[in-house]
């Protein structure tokens, strides 16, 4: 069979190539875009790490082992959970740092460290210098104190306070929950009637309080839950509600709006490395808003007396830079 020539198939022939060169180059598109598809559906694709920088026991780790119920069914992998505590949570925030930017390392954080590397001269990180995909809650500092005290009521409180004949009272619980009740104290011209003692975790803390070390205690919600039978919940810190599972226990309890204060409202955000690409921190911050709707998750959520209040990777960022700026402001009370 003879070749055609240009004068008679040629025309056909060159068609035919122009229709061929066309399918390849269509082909060649959907291989070249395929593989970022193919990586936006199967991320994460290995087990996500996630530091606690607290230690086991506390606000952050109950988190961290709840949400880690549901990754099988949301992220197709398991969360691998590390507490790495020490510092007010400074250790577990610089170990983040020093690793790699994998897209699969995330840090389950509070104001607390970025409040103790505020304060440090050297700091062993910027704060500021992370990325945030999510919040995932909104901690209500609860301060609890024993029932047989004049300071047992917040009432009792701010008299025993406006006292100066009665001593200064000692509050310990991590950075952020502290924050709580200087910040309502201090629009009272309260803040030096208290000595701030910092803890690493709300568990050490409590441990202190127990043992007669410290007169007053600010811990989350669930563990105020746990302690209300036998001690005095003074005051919640926040404008919010108290979730509904623990809304029994905690039931009377003031909070800054009902006392007509400026309300402290801390959040739980996920953060990682400053060096993650951008599509993979909004990635896993929409994950993140899938493992906290999962069922069990949602279930274990309530029945450790939390709620979720979701923030994903649209407006986290934002929202944290106004926690960097709270943090700064009550720095004073600390030093």
């Amino acid at each position: 069979m003879s070749r055609p020539s240009l004068e008679h198939g040629g025309k056909k022939f060159m068609k035919f190539l122009t229709r061929s060169a066309l399918a390849l180059a269509g082909a060649t598109t959907l291989a070249m875009t395929a593989p970022s598809l193919s990586f936006a559906d199967s991320y994460p694709s290995t087990t996500v790490k996630t530091i606690v920088p607290f230690g086991a026991g506390g606000g952050t780790d109950r988190w961290a082992r709840v949400m880690s119920s549901g990754a099988f069914d949301v992220f197709g992998h398991g969360m691998h959970v590390q507490n790495r505590g020490g510092a007010s949570g400074t250790i577990g925030w610089k170990y983040m740092m020093d690793g790699k930017a994998d897209g699969h390392s995330i840090l389950l954080a509070s104001p607390t460290p970025v409040m103790a590397a505020l304060m440090e001269k050297k700091p062993p990180y910027d704060p500021a210098n992370i990325k945030v995909p999510a919040y995932y809650s909104i901690m209500k500092p609860t301060l609890v104190g024993p029932k047989d005290k004049p300071y047992s009521t917040w009432e009792g409180l701010v008299a025993y306070l406006k006292d100066k004949n009665n001593k200064k009272l000692s509050i310990g619980g991590t950075m952020t929950q502290l924050l709580g009740p200087a910040s309502l104290l201090a629009q009272l011209g309260l803040e030096n009637r208290v000595i701030l003692v910092p803890y690493s975790g709300t568990g050490k803390a409590v441990n202190d309080y127990l043992g007669g070390h410290i007169a007053l205690v600010n811990v989350t919600t669930s563990t105020a839950t746990g302690l209300a039978k036998d001690h005095a919940i003074i005051v919640n810190s926040t404008d919010l509600d108290y979730p509904k599972s623990a809304q029994k226990a905690l039931a009377g309890v003031p909070n800054a709006k009902s006392l007509g204060l400026k309300p402290f409202n801390p959040p739980r955000f996920v953060a990682m490395h400053p060096d993650t690409p951008d599509d993979q921190v909004k990635m896993m911050g929409e994950k993140i808003g899938e493992l906290l709707k999962n069922k069990a998750v949602s279930k274990l959520i309530g029945k450790i007396g939390e709620d979720v209040v979701y923030v994903g990777p649209d407006k986290a960022q934002a929202q944290y830079q106004e926690v960097l700026d709270e943090a700064k402001k009550y720095l004073p009370l600390f030093q």
